[in-house]
């Protein structure tokens, strides 16, 4: 590989080594989602970790912390605080569930919101992709899942 070449012409288009790096692809596609999703957000006032760990819980009422920390990769102190948010805002109720956890289980503002925000990610990421087709999508996410699920 050549790393170092002149330019003297800076209309010349660019050669990106990177562009062929999974990695690389990777990221420039996670933050553009990311920042389209943070629009779809913006009226609830969510970030997409919270809006994330409210539609976890819709899905799956009585979970714990614990259990949603582990399938999102969110660490104990940052959890917290968010389920803390989510009960002030009144979206949230504790349940007891066995022994000292507390299941989490959404109030009707909250039950509201998730459906809000799962009609909105679902139309986001339609169209994020409008030539890609529901198969391809279904497909392009069990690729991406191995890469991160091994």
């Amino acid at each position: 590989m050549t790393v170092a070449r002149s330019r003297s012409d800076d209309s010349a288009t660019v050669d990106n080594p990177l562009d062929g790096l999974l990695g690389y692809q990777l990221r420039r596609a996670s933050g553009a989602m990311l920042a389209d999703l943070a629009h779809v957000l913006d009226g609830p006032g969510l970030t997409p970790t919270e809006a994330s760990v409210l539609l976890l819980i819709a899905h799956n009422p009585g979970i714990t912390q614990s259990e949603i920390g582990r399938i999102l990769a969110i660490q104990r102190a940052n959890m917290a605080p968010i389920a803390a948010m989510l009960t002030e805002n009144g979206l949230l109720s504790r349940t007891q569930a066995d022994g000292r956890s507390q299941g989490l289980e959404l109030r009707e503002a909250g039950r509201a919101l998730a459906e809000r925000v799962w009609e909105g990610i679902e139309t986001h990421e339609a169209g994020f992709l409008p030539d890609m087709t529901a198969a391809e999508r279904r497909g392009l996410v069990d690729l991406l899942r191995r890469v991160w699920n091994k």
